[in-house]
């Protein structure tokens, strides 16, 4: 059976805004899960990527979220590049262009360069989740699918589905990294949910048994954060973060800041490959990821 987005997201096709107008032309689809389509677009010389909304309702409130943290003075900053409706048949659809990343997932990442590189990864992803929390939002649904690794470890989150206003409702999560799951605390949007699915998010990435995959049939009343203990025990790495991974799985960090610190504090010294990992290489290390930031914005209009 044909899907509604195949003939619009075929590649070569154009995708027009009904309000302002701008064209795109698709290069190949990106993805497509329960709430929206991602495809690789160009216009000019620019390459982005468009998500069209199933919901109109759910996906404009993702555009209301990020539009709000790509007015901020922070890394997301102009993060979303255009919003507007396309046609698709008889129906008019949302979408949102944003910056594309070049990347791959934190489990091949590290798959290819090595475990010790969750000390980099992990530090960056902190940063940017402390960003998003000091301007009042949380991110909600952190997932591997949901965030990009490149360059030196450099990590860009990918989808704002899940972004949610401090003191509300999460409005969309993935039950592993959901802290509700595992009889944790309630699925209220606060810097805590954040860092319960980082936690989360880095035993996955070490779990090279996938102990998940059993983990997640468990009944609810015999989940518990003890069955997690075996993946932090055999992994070295695991094991060197073990304190941070227990004060975010039981909520002990007050905010996103407090946790950034404390991994520091981990982390200093520990060897990436050849290299030693200190607080002014980090600093040289996110200056170079700046650089190239920068120099892959561009204006298209």
């Amino acid at each position: 059976m044909t899907t509604w987005y195949e003939d619009a997201f075929r590649p070569g096709s154009e995708i027009r805004g009904k309000w302002n107008g701008r064209v795109y032309m698709v290069e190949r689809l990106l993805g497509a899960g329960s709430n929206g389509v991602v495809a690789l677009v160009r216009r000019g010389t620019g390459r982005f990527a468009l998500k069209a909304g199933h919901e109109t309702v759910d996906h404009q409130s993702e555009i209301n979220s990020l539009l709000a943290i790509s007015l901020t003075e922070t890394s997301f900053k102009n993060f979303l590049i255009d919003a507007d409706d396309m046609t698709v048949g008889e129906k008019e659809v949302s979408f949102y262009v944003m910056r594309y990343i070049e990347g791959m997932t934190i489990s091949d990442f590290i798959h290819k360069r090595g475990q010790d590189w969750v000390y980099v990864i992990g530090t960056n992803l902190l940063r940017k989740l402390t960003e998003l929390h000091r301007n009042g939002y949380i991110f909600g649904d952190l997932k591997i699918e949901n965030m990009i690794v490149s360059n030196y470890g450099d990590v860009d989150l990918i989808d704002f589905g899940g972004v949610t206003s401090k003191g509300r409702a999460i409005k969309q999560l993935t039950e592993v990294y959901d802290r509700g799951f595992w009889n944790k605390g309630e699925r209220i949007a606060e810097e805590s949910y954040d860092l319960f699915s980082f936690a989360i998010l880095l035993l996955k990435s070490l779990d090279q048994r996938n102990r998940f995959t059993g983990l997640t049939q468990t009944l609810p009343q015999t989940r518990d954060l003890e069955q997690l203990t075996a993946i932090i025990r055999e992994n070295a790495v695991a094991a060197h973060i073990a304190p941070f991974l227990h004060k975010a799985l039981n909520g002990e960090f007050h905010t996103s800041q407090e946790a950034y610190q404390y991994w520091r504090s981990l982390v200093s010294g520990k060897k990436i490959g050849p290299m030693t990992l200190k607080m002014p290489w980090l600093k040289i290390c996110f200056a170079a990821s700046i650089f190239i930031f920068g120099a892959t914005v561009y204006i298209y209009w």
